[in-house]
């Protein structure tokens, strides 16, 4: 697939730069991903019902800039692999620079089939501190200001999702996926390390990334929960979930590496300021249980 990007006509980019450059944000080139699974699939028969899509074996390459005017091609080349469900077939897609080696996301995308689990958060509270904290130092616009409010969540961090955000779409098209979902997560993430590091990371890749049937749909209210696991402090498993504790989002090993530029370390000093008159807030059953689960 020939996909052609004008950052005059995908708005979106204009709220994700770094020092001034537009970059095409990791959620949006799964959304592309996901194109490509959307229209394979509508071709081939396939048994039970799906639930989903899953994502896995997620790697980042060099970003796509927009550092020239003008609109850019990407290629996004598909081909079939070795599906996890039985009779929904997959995909391995890699998005590519026209004339480029390197791709710029590597990704096994599939249909999945089953009911998506359901967790409760009853009795899960925290006392946020503000999007103030976030933005900057993050480099997100309107579109990708996610987080109306974060604390810390057990040994994790949770985010809350904002309300009346900004619609992220193509110029062509709707997103397949909802792309502020994940970036919820991610930014969630984020924020975890720059407070315990005072460096600023991005993705490097992601094992799993499951979108639950419900994500689509979700409302205002929905939150981010989650924790790096132990012994690999780079390394994040995660949810996002609604306020009934049904899951849109569940995330497997996502990997971050620090972003090249110069750390500002008054920024992450205010966010663990802030986390830190909130780290003897109560923890729940369901809190402590969500990612127990996260990977079934």
């Amino acid at each position: 697939m020939r996909i052609q990007i004008d950052p005059d006509l995908d708005t979106f980019l204009a709220d994700h730069r770094v020092s001034g450059v537009p970059l095409l944000p990791t959620v949006m080139q799964l959304d592309l991903a996901a194109r490509g699974l959307r229209a394979w699939t509508r071709s081939r028969p396939s048994t039970g019902t799906p639930a989903g899509v899953l994502m896995r074996g997620i790697r980042l390459g060099p970003p796509v800039r927009f550092d020239q005017p003008g609109t850019r091609d990407l290629d996004l080349v598909c081909t079939p692999a070795p599906a996890l469900t039985p009779g929904h077939g997959a995909l391995r897609c890699e998005l590519r620079s026209p004339g480029q080696l390197a791709p710029h996301l590597t990704v096994i995308a599939e249909r999945t089939a089953g009911s998506a689990p359901r967790l409760g958060l009853t009795g899960w509270t925290a006392t946020p501190c503000g999007p103030g904290l976030v933005y900057p130092p993050f480099f997100h616009g309107p579109a990708f200001q996610v987080v109306a409010g974060f604390g810390r969540a057990g040994a994790g961090l949770a985010a809350s999702l904002a309300s009346a955000l900004p619609p992220v779409t193509w110029a062509s098209e709707p997103t397949v996926l909802r792309p502020q979902l994940l970036e919820l997560l991610l930014q969630c993430c984020g924020i975890h390390e720059l407070a315990r590091t005072g460096r600023m990371m991005v993705p490097a890749g992601i094992e799993t990334v499951h979108w639950h049937p419900g994500s689509l749909a979700a409302g205002d209210g929905s939150m981010a929960m989650v924790r790096p696991r132990p012994g690999q402090p780079n390394v994040f498993d995660g949810q996002v979930v609604t306020p009934g504790g049904t899951v849109l989002v569940t995330v497997d090993g996502y990997q971050t590496t620090e972003l090249d530029r110069p750390p500002d370390l008054a920024p992450a000093a205010r966010l663990a300021r802030c986390l830190a008159s909130h780290a003897s807030q109560a923890r729940s059953a369901a809190e402590l249980t969500i990612f127990e689960g996260a990977s079934r």
